[in-house]
């Protein structure tokens, strides 16, 4: 009776080992694993980068589309726009525009030989004042009246 018992408690013994994971299949597993890993974590870097240059062009955009409707709304004539010339918002010797936790400028260019006039406005970061986000540009003309005269 002695010796039925010991081989039952050996096949169990065998059974366990058969039915579970070797270590090699272990190791296996979780570099299959840590190779999927690494293009999920470059996509998901890559997404952040996406998303805060399109923030940026986003806000630059909105800043030069504020500008150009402020040079609209002042109703300037060709001549007093020409005048004005080129100027930098908010001035040099001032603190910069902060939106979005950077710092704005935007700068005006008036182009006085065009007919109409050109004007440009660039926006660009403060650290980088040689590279403009974006650039808008649009033509100004004169809107008067010679004769108003009723309708009949």
């Amino acid at each position: 009776m002695g010796q039925g018992r010991g081989r039952n408690a050996v096949e169990v013994v065998k059974k366990n080992f058969t039915t579970g994971f070797s270590f090699i299949e272990l190791l296996i597993t979780l570099a299959i694993l840590g190779l999927l890993f690494v293009p999920v974590m470059q996509l998901f870097s890559h997404s952040l980068y996406c998303t805060a240059s399109c923030q940026e062009l986003i806000t630059a955009t909105n800043l030069a589309k504020w500008e150009m409707e402020r040079i609209k709304n002042l109703n300037f004539t060709k001549e007093q726009l020409k005048k004005t010339g080129s100027l930098v918002y908010p001035p040099l010797d001032e603190a910069p525009l902060e939106m979005n936790k950077l710092c704005w400028r935007i700068k005006r260019e008036v182009i006085v030989n065009s007919d109409p006039v050109e004007v440009r406005v660039s926006v660009f970061r403060q650290e980088k004042q040689d590279e403009p986000i974006i650039v808008l540009v649009t033509l100004i003309e004169d809107m008067t009246w010679t004769e108003i005269r009723p309708v009949n």
